[in-house]
């Protein structure tokens, strides 16, 4: 498959990895406490290169220097320095600084001076806040200032209640080529006057945006961003060690790509997503993660453009067991997750879009043969020629998720299990578009049943296709089991509902209802999905009992879950969005 693992080049990787770690003593004290606190003279020497302080040559690596009095010094190069107070003579040498701060790179040494007297504080800029990725309408509350770009590309515009993240509506590509989004300025707090030295108490810090699995994973943490110990994450994940917690500050961090070899990993966004662009970078030549350690959850990150030479790059290249993927996205990518092959993959409250190379054999996810992928509260939309979804696992858990054409999408499968296993839909919403590359919304079992176990479970989800035609379900006939309750299927043209082999005579069907998208105002809107079906439809819709005592939660919109007490109707949704 096309995810398949050079192993040389992994080995080889990790042993380059693994020489560089060794040679800078191991990196186990370049870390800061829980409470945020530094812990190690290294962490101490680069946040001191980070102030307002100046530093003068005073030999190259391998020279002898001497200074006046006791001052200090500091050892390496770039960013990576160590630093020690120093008296008379002293070596530019790993030896005499005790550790080898920048690995296979010409260090010097560099005297301090005393920082001057700060500048008055400048008056806080203003911040910005995400509302909308490219394409996407938005709304804002009164007239407030919005700006479309990315990086440091952007045009303004004052904007009344809302308008659309596209160059039309600000007259302007500010970044051509480039995946842009919209985001709402928030005016900058008036300074308060500077309060009269009296001790006072600790503040309590202010709440975050959300929460993440950062806040309550326990482990030593790694911090990462501007002003960090660690600026970028691929800095961090160098040093990562077993049960690291690394938290990123938000913000958008560009041609930065890392492998993250270490197990039991959290890795979260803090304050908001981190933003990962390829910018024509890649890990190993797979993607911009390549996660390799097991049991690693990531929370609140975002990765855009991924590209390789193989034209499979993956936002995540997923090779070790069990990983976990929550409150992150994943945009423009030739593959958004790709690979799994042992153990388990979860997903929860994430976005897919725009995601595949376009020949059909990339996807906004790919999931290798691994014991179980589970995804919940999660949206795809708008793969390019290949799968909004496809995976190969030998159980499929699959709920309260939309899955999207839109008007112009051009996926091939809205959902694809190309070798069958236990498969279970439940409450998810289907839009199949007019230009979809294929005439099938699911796909079970196309390439071939090889799983011991191979049945198809769907229980109210919403299928409604504006493609012409088609089969809504395509399934062979060696599937043991198809079983349909309280669906709702709403086509155009008449799709056959069972297709493929398996004879529908033969499914298990209970509470479904058959219409037409006709009956839909909305489930064609990827920005704001709407398929509560119009009040026809809702007459027939109707369920005289439960049939699914195990849904009890709705996605009125995307990544938003609605818990009820009793599911009385047909379809995915229980009550008007």
């Amino acid at each position: 498959m096309k995810f398949a693992v050079n192993p040389l080049a992994s080995a080889a990787g990790q042993l380059i990895a693994c020489l560089a770690l060794a040679a800078c003593g191991g990196g186990s004290d370049d870390v800061a406490t829980t409470d945020g606190s530094d812990t190690s003279e290294r962490a101490h020497a680069m946040a001191v290169a980070g102030t307002t302080a100046t530093w003068t040559r005073v030999a190259t690596e391998g020279q002898s220097f001497s200074v006046s009095g006791t001052q200090v010094v500091r050892y390496g190069a770039d960013t990576r320095w160590v630093q020690k107070t120093i008296t008379g003579s002293a070596q530019c040498t790993n030896s005499f600084f005790g550790s080898d701060p920048a690995y296979m790179t010409v260090k010097s040494c560099e005297v301090q001076a005393p920082a001057p007297a700060p500048a008055p504080a400048p008056a806080p800029a203003p911040s910005w806040t995400w509302i909308a990725n490219e394409k996407q309408s938005f709304t804002v509350s009164g007239t407030q200032t919005v700006r479309y770009g990315t990086d440091t590309r952007w045009v303004e515009k004052s904007v009344t209640n809302g308008g659309q993240c596209t160059n039309t509506f600000f007259g302007k590509d500010p970044a051509y080529m480039t995946v842009k989004r919209c985001e709402v300025q928030t005016p900058a707090p008036t300074p308060a006057p500077t309060p009269a030295p009296t001790p006072a108490p600790t503040p309590a810090p202010a709440p975050a945006p959300g929460t993440t699995a950062c806040d309550t994973a326990t482990g030593r943490v790694l911090l990462v961003g501007p002003g960090k110990t660690y600026a970028v994450p691929s800095a961090a994940a160098a040093v990562a060690q077993t049960g690291d917690v690394i938290k990123i500050t938000a913000g958008d961090y560009s041609g930065d790509v890392a492998t993250w070899s270490a197990s039991s990993l959290t890795i979260c966004g803090t304050g908001g997503r981190a933003r990962l662009f390829a910018a024509g970078r890649n890990a190993q030549g797979k993607g911009i993660w390549v996660i390799g350690g097991s049991n690693v959850t990531v929370d609140s990150v975002e990765f855009h453009d991924a590209k390789v030479p193989d034209e499979n790059g993956a936002g995540i290249r997923a090779e070790g067991p069990n990983l976990t993927v929550k409150n992150s996205g994943f945009f423009d990518n030739e593959n958004g997750i790709l690979g799994g092959d042992t153990g388990t993959i979860t997903i929860e409250r994430s976005e897919f879009a725009r995601n595949g190379f376009g020949d059909g054999y990339t996807h906004n996810l790919y999931i290798g043969p691994v014991e179980r992928l589970t995804v919940s509260a999660s949206y795809f939309h708008e793969a390019k020629i290949g799968h909004n979804l496809k995976s190969r696992a030998k159980q499929t858990t699959i709920e309260n998720s939309y899955f999207m054409d839109g008007p112009t999408g051009t996926s091939s499968y809205l959902a694809d299990f190309p070798n069958g296993g236990v498969v279970v839909l439940r409450g998810n919403l289907f839009h199949k578009g007019p230009n979809a590359d294929n005439s099938i919304a699911i796909a079970y079992g196309q390439e071939g049943l090889n799983k011991p176990v191979n049945t198809l479970e769907m229980s109210h989800n919403t299928v409604v296709m504006t493609r012409s035609g088609g089969t809504f379900i395509a399934a062979p006939g060696g599937t043991q089991s198809v079983k349909l309750t309280a669906n709702l299927f709403a086509g155009t043209g008449s799709p056959q509902l069972l297709a493929g082999g398996f004879a529908s005579g033969n499914a298990v069907q209970q509470g479904n209802v058959t219409s037409v998208a006709s009956n839909f105002s909305g489930a064609d809107n990827v920005s704001t999905p709407n398929f509560w079906p119009n009040a026809t439809l809702q007459a027939q819709i109707g369920l005289a009992s439960v049939l699914d005592s195990a849904y009890t939660k709705d996605a009125p919109k995307p990544i938003t879950l609605r818990s009820f007490s009793s599911a009385l109707k047909a379809g995915a949704l229980q009550a008007a969005p």
